[in-house]
């Protein structure tokens, strides 16, 4: 098992020091959406009426190179940068994009939990309050709408489900959901179940709820790995995953097994194959213990 001493943003951060032997990979989703891949979370770039939308923006090193990939298809400028939730690999260019003309747009939480000193005992990670520049300018409680010449992009909180600060961006017109880290397609998720808000039980609901907007046509854009092209079956089946390894960890607890038998049960085993991914900090045991973690409480 790996140990708990890994401390994941901290590598992250590691990763956006790099950018000088980055390279971020482009792939055209719609006519007007982009995603951008590369080192920290995926990016979503729409290309619209109204100028470009950022949904997300990687870490703070990155931002040149993102800018430089993004030219390659549009000359508009970044009007809008919509943070998906907190964490600094989906957060960690705010400052530089707004200081480029930028309105970054969050829920209410990301403010908070950007603007506070935040621990994460899972992980052993401590990170400190960002920098005035790089907080929301604009922040919603519920959703919030944006009307882009024939495109409604509406953003939609989801509670305590990969963070306390998630929310859903639905493209209406293009029939796109971006997910943020709601949707891992490289291995098991990271759930912050601790200081971090999150349950495992709030990702299920919230995916239900993407999965309510959704017609067999929707293009789903996960957080983190490939963008599937079958989207609505990649979460059904992402779903059905989560809601089994879920109900077998409740029966083990309720059963009087501790955190460290359930993680010896391996209550994953027939997921592993295709969501045991190579990610080093969320590993078939990482995620049993966050289950635990969240389903105990």
């Amino acid at each position: 098992m790996k140990p708990l001493a890994y401390i994941w943003l901290a590598a992250c951060l590691l990763l956006g020091s790099l950018s000088a032997k980055a390279q971020i990979q482009t792939q055209q989703i719609r006519d007007d959406f982009h995603v951008l891949y590369g080192p920290g979370g995926n990016i979503g770039v729409y290309t619209g009426a109204e100028g470009i939308f950022l949904i997300d923006n990687k870490f703070a090193p990155l931002s040149e190179e993102i800018k430089q990939a993004i030219s390659q298809f549009s000359t508009d400028s970044i009007n809008f940068v919509i943070n998906t939730h907190w964490h600094g690999d989906h957060t960690g260019g705010n400052e530089n994009f707004a200081a480029a003309g930028a309105v970054i747009v969050a829920h209410e939480m990301v403010y908070r939990r950007l603007s506070m000193d935040n621990f994460l005992p899972l992980y052993n990670s401590r990170t400190a309050p960002a920098p005035t520049g790089a907080l929301p300018t604009v922040t919603f409680t519920e959703d919030i709408r944006f009307h882009s010449g024939n495109e409604t992009i509406h953003v939609i909180h989801v509670p305590n489900a990969h963070t306390d600060t998630d929310s859903i961006v639905y493209f209406e017109e293009a029939n796109l959901i971006q997910l943020g880290d709601l949707l891992w397609t490289d291995g098991y998720p990271r759930i912050d179940v601790q200081n971090g808000g999150g349950s495992v039980d709030g990702v299920i609901e919230a995916l239900q709820r993407a999965l309510a907007l959704a017609d067999d046509e929707t293009q789903f854009i996960s957080g983190h790995g490939p963008v599937p092209p079958q989207g609505q079956q990649v979460v059904r089946n992402y779903l059905m995953m989560l809601r089994t390894v879920r109900n077998r960890v409740v029966s083990m607890i309720a059963a009087g097994m501790n955190q460290q038998q359930i993680i010896n049960a391996r209550p994953t085993a027939d997921f592993d194959a295709d969501w045991g991914g190579s990610d080093p900090y969320i590993d078939a045991d990482m995620f049993a213990r966050i289950l635990y973690i969240s389903l105990a409480k």
